[in-house]
């Protein structure tokens, strides 16, 4: 097809609820809007975040926007997919009932701190803007190798607003006691309730490796288990919590609202990650995770070798792209490193080059929206305009 001959590093990569994604370099995707009505109004709910966004200083956890228009919202490349794939592929289910029958392996515990705080961080830089995600769980989760990071801001709304999406066990239906929250029946109005339960229930599935409910058949017919685990919830019934106290404790209070703002609870996270990571076991988790990676990164080299190689020699030209604007900045004498009289700089600078990188990035897909690709992979689906899907071509 023409557009790929015109456009030979973009590939089909991905099909959201409401989008396509098109990787277009090693560390940039597009998100371009399926044709249907309900799809382009819920692209342009995530436009109208992504301008407010823009307006204030990034948050880290939050998935980078590099570009929006209309037709398509550049981001930063999350390679490995979903925090949902990624707890899945640490356990087994049984085939018949869906049930959870063996945890594999958790992830090791700082990493599961870090996680904790850094979805508490990103909630917490939406609840300052006086939003609320709407749609936390874990598909909406994104990583690339061990960071985590929040994405996709269709359902986003501001906090007081009718609370519609997310099912259980990360959102729940009010009972008759909570009147003061909203409708009995439905899930109430979007803010600091909705966002920290559904933030419980994401910590409980970082930390115990399932969901809420997940290890056990709740009832003969594995399509009911999911409207008793509604009930369960509206009724304020938890599983038991037996794992690390201090985690617990934390998923408790958020299912009982016990935060009076999530940026309390992002105090708490931040806390606990700077007090209670265990050296013994993270050193323990990273001799296990060595004789684990070992293997798999053979079988890569031996897979994707060529892939590597295109991705080192375009990160090469990235770099020298990067580090010729910096020259040309200081000959000019533009740089905006302020360098101290005494002490350690290496912020400062660290901090100018991820600013440089932003604007060459930027300036990547300022150029292939002047060249016409929004327009082009908008002209229809995938398949139609000659693409084959190419899954997430460079996840582990």
């Amino acid at each position: 097809m023409d557009i790929q001959r015109q456009y030979p590093s973009v590939h089909w990569i991905w099909g959201g609820g409401i989008s396509f994604v098109y990787e277009v370099h090693p560390r940039i995707v597009v998100k371009v809007p399926k044709s249907g009505e309900f799809e382009r109004q819920q692209f342009h709910k995530e436009l109208e975040i992504y301008h407010v966004f823009s307006q204030n200083p990034p948050c880290p956890s939050i998935v980078q926007c590099f570009l929006f228009s209309g037709s398509g919202i550049f981001l930063e490349y999350m390679r490995d997919m979903s925090l949902s794939s990624r707890i899945q592929n640490n356990h087994t289910r049984d085939q018949q009932t869906m049930v959870v029958t063996r945890v594999e392996k958790l992830e090791p515990l700082h990493l599961r701190l870090e996680w904790m705080n850094d979805l508490a961080q990103a909630v917490a830089f939406l609840e300052s803007l006086n939003l609320a995600h709407g749609d936390l769980r874990p598909e909406n989760v994104l990583l690339d190798r061990n960071r985590l990071k929040l994405s996709d801001f269709d359902c986003t709304a501001k906090i007081g607003t009718n609370y519609e999406a997310c099912m259980a066990p990360y959102g729940r239906i009010l009972n008759h006691e909570e009147s003061d929250q909203g409708e009995c029946g439905t899930s109430g109005f979007l803010g600091p309730r909705t966002e920290q339960f559904a933030l419980g229930s994401l910590y409980y599935l970082i930390n115990y490796g399932f969901e809420v409910y997940g290890d056990r058949c709740l009832a003969d017919d594995p399509y009911e288990h999911g409207p008793k685990v509604v009930d369960l919830l509206q009724n304020m019934e938890f599983p038991r919590l037996d794992g690390n106290p201090l985690i617990d404790d934390i998923i408790d209070k958020c299912w009982h609202n016990k935060y009076v703002k999530v940026s309390e609870l992002a105090t708490h996270t931040k806390t606990l990650l700077d007090e209670r990571t265990d050296p013994m076991e993270s050193n323990g988790s990273r001799k296990r995770e060595s004789s684990e990676v070992a293997p798999l990164v053979k079988k890569i080299f031996s897979e994707r070798w060529r892939m590597v190689m295109g991705r080192l020699i375009h990160g090469i030209f990235f770099g020298l792209g990067v580090w010729w604007r910096s020259l040309l900045q200081r000959v000019h004498g533009e740089a905006r490193i302020v360098r101290r009289a005494s002490g350690d700089n290496r912020d400062v600078v660290d901090q100018t080059c991820l600013e440089e990188e932003f604007l060459l990035k930027k300036e990547f897909c300022q150029d292939l929206e002047k060249r016409g690709l929004l327009d082009a992979l908008s002209s229809g689906e995938p398949e139609e305009i000659g693409f084959t899907f190419d899954w997430y071509r460079h996840s582990l």
